[in-house]
């Protein structure tokens, strides 16, 4: 499993378009993807960018195949060289809002798993300019955004308090501010037809992190409404996963299974990610360009839930 996932995440990262980039431009002349963004480019957009070479750097360490292990080597050699990350870090510099705060959250992911390696160092000045980013807008932001694709505010949280140690505290005084007082989440009213996070166990995953285990206790037994679980636990019927809005909720089972792992509800996820493993390699680009990180994800939560 994991050298088809390392395959696809190597083929994906290398294919420049399609590609969103979603920039503003400042004159008549469209830039090239690998010319914006000499690290993180391919993979459609930016942000998938970013969280498939984290993948990457995660995979290369399970894989027995060393031919398989080295591409995925070699594509972060490629990719996180100093030059190209200064180049990143001065556009986040520039362009302080740009993927607020969905990206900001996976670079800083990235920056994690690759502590201790060979490429720390070079990640090192975009660590500290998200960092920045991220100050700024915690000190701004008034209220969250609750719906479920990447402006979601809990799930940005939840991976930035894992990722990073000096942001813990600004994270963990915002998310008592935004949830703590949160009761009797409405889960009926979601889904729309593009979510990819499930908001209701995003906050939840988020304030296990947040709050000591007896007041979590508490509080998600005040937020959670009967029926909630079932609710999450039922696999999605998708109709054209072609469709990029669409294959979004291939990736909501995916995000789905993690977040219920996450806060030790791990029963029933099972069937969430059996129904999302046939789109996560093969020729739907819209599909592989990014699930297999969510997959990860979930098979890692997986992991932790079981004894040692």
């Amino acid at each position: 499993m994991y050298e088809s996932w390392a395959r696809t995440v190597a083929r994906v990262v290398a294919q420049e378009y399609p590609a969103a980039m979603h920039h503003e431009q400042d004159g008549p002349r469209l830039a090239a993807p690998h010319e914006l963004h000499p690290a993180f480019w391919g993979s459609y957009d930016w942000h998938s960018c970013v969280h498939m070479l984290c993948t990457a750097a995660k995979l290369q360490l399970r894989i027995d195949d060393l031919r398989t292990a080295t591409l995925l080597s070699d594509l972060l050699d490629e990719r996180l060289t100093p030059d190209n990350l200064a180049a990143e870090a001065a556009y986040l510099r520039a362009h302080p809002l740009y993927e607020r705060p969905y990206g900001w959250a996976w670079a800083l992911q990235l920056a994690k798993t690759c502590r201790g390696t060979r490429w720390e160092t070079a990640l090192g000045p975009l660590e500290a300019q998200l960092e920045r980013n991220v100050a700024a807008w915690l000190g701004t932001q008034q209220w969250p955004v609750r719906h479920g694709a990447h402006a979601n505010s809990a799930l940005a949280l939840l991976l930035i308090h894992d990722a990073s140690p000096r942001l813990r505290e600004p994270v963990e005084r915002t998310a008592r501010a935004w949830f703590g007082g949160d009761r009797d989440y409405p889960h009926a009213w979601e889904v729309s037809g593009h979510d990819f996070v499930p908001n209701g166990l995003a906050e939840a995953a988020l304030m296990r992190r947040v709050l000591p285990a007896g007041e979590f206790e508490s509080w998600q037994g005040g937020f959670f409404a009967p029926g909630a679980f079932a609710f999450y636990t039922a696999p999605i019927q998708v109709n054209d996963p072609e469709d990029g809005q669409q294959a979004h909720l291939v990736g909501l089972m995916l995000t789905r299974a993690w977040l219920l792992r996450e806060i030790g509800r791990p029963e029933g996820t099972q069937r969430l990610v059996e129904a999302a493993a046939p789109h996560l390699t093969g020729e739907n680009f819209m599909a592989t360009h990014w699930l297999i990180t969510y997959a990860l994800l979930a098979e890692d939560a997986d992991a932790a839930q079981r004894p040692a």
